[in-house]
């Protein structure tokens, strides 16, 4: 049997991503300046611009949570984390079409970012789901009857 050493690293690191993302996101309005970026917006709108992107650090921190979880199972884990790891992983890969198709307007001076916010989804996609391709057919669960 291989060791489970590989889905561990793989998973703890895609928890780790999660969470940070998920911690950032709950500075990232004071650090883009985002309160002066709306000018005179209506301040219903200036809250749920906040109440968003709190709720978003919220559920990508508790998915990470999931992540971390799904990691320290290992591979013969079920089909739940597995299912679970599968869909964060499937989360990115919209995220990444999403962005592809509609990239964050940046300043031409910022061309460096604009490549590595491409190149990032795919990397968040393959550290959530190269354990599950590895590890394949480890955690088959009897049928139903």
């Amino acid at each position: 049997m291989r060791s489970a050493r590989l889905w561990f690293v793989l998973l703890c690191l895609a928890g780790v991503h999660d969470c940070g993302m998920a911690a950032y996101h709950l500075v990232l309005p004071w650090h883009m300046g985002w309160r002066q970026g709306v000018g005179d917006a209506a301040h219903s709108l200036v809250w749920a611009l906040f109440a968003l992107n709190y709720s978003w650090s919220v559920l990508l921190f508790l998915t990470g949570c999931l992540v971390f979880y799904a990691a320290r199972l290992g591979p013969l884990a079920g089909s739940f984390p597995r299912r679970t790891v599968f869909t964060v992983g499937l989360f990115w890969v919209l995220h990444g079409a999403y962005t592809f198709v509609s990239p964050l307007p940046l300043p031409p001076s910022l061309w460096l970012l604009r490549y590595a916010l491409g190149v990032f989804p795919v990397v968040v996609v393959a550290l959530h789901w190269a354990p599950l391709v590895v590890y394949r057919g480890l955690a088959r669960e009897p049928a139903a009857k």
